[in-house]
């Protein structure tokens, strides 16, 4: 019987989560694009998830024959894996495995590695093989009620590390997943939010930064960050082939977009002229280059520094929320056009596969006008057409 998935299918692939074929055959995407094969059958009366490979080396077809073949033998009693564990990583090692792969660089990096090294020191140097989900509670417990945005954000990461494991056949389970959610107590209290300018404050904010002593190429991405609504890293990594200035557009792809697909930014008169005047400071492809490392792009802490100089407690992501509610409370667009704006998803998995427009000329209007807003020159309510 032909499986669930198709070589087509699988290359449209984007949304990280898991892929049933049928037979209990998977194929695993991961936030940035990694897929890899996992079966799950019961060998001598026992539940076994396994890897079975990269899905850059291992094929469609491959992983079907192989997973039939594993079924043959657990029928028979066998265990098909018997003999062909890799050696089990440590947690730390793990972690650096999944780093590798993800944007474990920088200050994110170094914040990511301290807080697991400080709070989950007890895991870092067991084999992940040997790590229970009461070894993660004992971990999470004593933060969860005190400090709860730093303990989401340990159990996100562990959980991604032995997720890690799991795809790569080292543990049969993820045990910081959904089987500990009933032992982690109800936390009261507002969800945290980045620090945000009231939109009011926006244009004199930007005036402020013009102001100070940063460098160029620094002041020139803030004020692109701000004015295209988009991420930091986002706006960090932009690089001139993504760009069509003739269009008025910028494509942002599918590996740089929390959400894993590709971003359309309509590009008003006024980020244009930012790209332009910054041109002359770019090496190579990147839009946004460091000064201090060649080829490589703005280090956020560079840009993050260059903010709170002049605007101390702001954040680069607070702007985003600053845009969202100016657009609320200033235009009448809707709110899928408002979160489309900012690359959010917008309604369910069925929605969203009937709703194929990305609204992108609705939202060439909206960044105009915000743009008009943050240069001083749009104060009134602005109306567009439905």
């Amino acid at each position: 019987m032909p499986g669930r998935l198709t070589v087509k299918g699988i290359a449209k692939l984007t949304a990280p989560g898991r892929y049933g074929d049928g037979n209990g055959l998977y194929l695993f995407v991961q936030k940035g694009g990694a897929r890899s094969w996992m079966q799950r059958l019961v060998v001598n009366g026992k539940r076994r998830d396994v890897g079975l490979g990269s899905a850059r080396f291992v094929t469609l077809a491959e992983a079907r024959d192989q997973a039939f073949e594993n079924r043959k033998a657990a029928r028979r009693g066998d265990d098909p894996f018997a003999g062909q564990r890799k050696p089990r990583p440590t947690f730390r090692a793990a972690s650096e495995k999944v780093a590798d792969g993800r944007e474990w660089k920088g200050r994110t990096g170094a914040m990511r590695r301290s807080a697991l090294e400080t709070h989950a020191a007890a895991l870092m140097d067991r084999r992940v093989d040997q790590i229970g989900r009461e070894d993660v509670l004992r971990v999470l417990l004593p933060l969860w009620t005190d400090k709860p945005a730093l303990a989401r954000k340990l159990r996100i990461w562990i959980r991604g590390v032995l997720s890690w494991a799991q795809a790569h056949g080292h543990v049969d389970d993820n045990c910081a997943g959904e089987a500990i959610n009933g032992a982690l107590p109800k936390v009261k209290g507002a969800r945290e939010h980045h620090a945000a300018i009231p939109y009011r404050d926006v244009p004199g904010a930007l005036e402020a930064i013009e102001a100070s002593t940063a460098s160029d190429i620094v002041k020139g991405c803030l004020r692109f960050t701000v004015l295209t609504a988009v991420r930091s890293t986002e706006a960090r990594k932009a690089k001139w082939n993504e760009i069509d200035l003739e269009a008025a557009e910028w494509r942002i792809p599918a590996d740089r977009m929390k959400v894993g697909e590709e971003h359309r930014v309509p590009l008003s008169d006024v980020a244009i002229a930012v790209l332009e005047a910054v041109r002359p400071h770019s090496s190579g492809d990147l839009v946004f280059a460091s000064p201090k490392r060649p080829g490589k792009a703005l280090d956020a802490s560079s840009v993050v520094k260059a903010l709170q100089r002049q605007l101390p407690g702001a954040t680069m992501h607070g702007f985003r929320s600053s845009f969202r509610t100016w657009a609320a409370e200033k235009t009448n667009v809707t709110r899928d056009i408002a979160e489309m704006a900012l690359a959010h998803r917008v309604g369910s998995d069925v929605e969203r596969s009937y709703a194929r427009s990305d609204l992108f000329e609705k939202r060439r209007a909206l960044m105009d006008a915000w743009a008009a807003f943050v240069t001083g020159n749009g104060g009134k309510v602005l109306r567009f057409d439905a």
